[in-house]
């Protein structure tokens, strides 16, 4: 679907007694015509904000932030929006040849589930696998209400944020440190139930059966901790048609299996 598709927030009434509730409908273009969709139901002061000016916003931070980035996916289901870009700044070296550089995501709901936010992410240089964290880094929300219109200052905060990244002002050490234990983490039958059991439980057990699948089709000498990470990160981020679940998921595997290893 066209995430980019005309939005409107219009009353709901019933009988013609109006509703404190509104509804948020996008325009889907028919043959001939157009006809308008409902995609959810927001409070009268909430703020509909159009994934073209996310997409904008991303556009701008980028072109502020010292470094280069450049569009990587787009996920959109109809209601929720996940805008994602790469750069090629390094953000350390896991091992030899094998880097990981800084990537960012912006968000947005037509629903009210999910906030216009934001948050930086790591890429896997050699696959482009996306890794995402929630204890490795901080996620920015803006509100959806009119005085919050002008984002203006929050984007700012946003390219200052990225940019002490870049400098060094702000380290991913712990992270870093964590994804190099992971790659001399020898992944026995015992180090993976325990994984699995007490890190990974939130992992569907039919995602959990793929992951493994991908990991154990690499040579036994491969069965490192930081493997069975990247077997993960690649089935989730490539996914074909991902949901807002897939990408909880990979937060959920970077964070659990470097929380393993902490």
């Amino acid at each position: 679907m066209n995430p980019y598709l005309p939005i409107r927030k219009v009353p709901l009434d019933y009988d013609g007694i109006q509703s404190s509730a509104f509804s948020v409908q996008i325009q889907k273009p028919n043959d001939t015509s157009f006809s308008w969709k409902e995609v959810g139901v927001v409070g009268h002061s909430y703020m509909l904000l159009p994934n073209e000016e996310v997409k904008n916003a991303a556009h701008q931070v980028a072109e502020e932030c010292k470094i280069d980035f450049v569009h990587d996916k787009t996920f959109f289901n109809g209601k929720n929006f996940v805008y994602s870009m790469k750069s090629q700044h390094v953000a350390g070296e896991v091992k030899a040849g094998d880097d990981v550089a800084l990537g960012m995501q912006f968000w947005n709901s037509y629903d009210g589930s999910k906030a216009f936010g934001f948050a930086m992410m790591l890429y896997r240089l050699i696959c482009t696998n996306g890794m995402m964290s929630k204890d490795h880094f901080n996620t920015y929300r803006f509100k959806h209400e009119p005085k919050s219109e002008n984002w203006g200052e929050n984007l700012e905060q946003v390219v200052t944020n990225i940019n002490n990244l870049v400098s060094g002002t702000y380290q991913l050490d712990d992270l870093i440190k964590n994804l190099r234990k992971l790659s001399t983490t020898e992944v026995t039958m015992d180090v993976l139930g325990d994984v699995r059991h007490n890190h990974l439980q939130e992992i569907p057990v039919s995602i959990w059966g793929q992951i493994v699948d991908r990991f154990t089709h690499t040579s036994k000498e491969d069965y490192s901790g930081w493997n069975l990470l990247n077997a993960g990160t690649d089935l989730l981020w490539h996914k074909e048609n991902p949901t807002v679940a897939t990408y909880n998921q990979n937060a959920v595997i970077v964070d659990g299996l470097c929380q393993a290893v902490a």
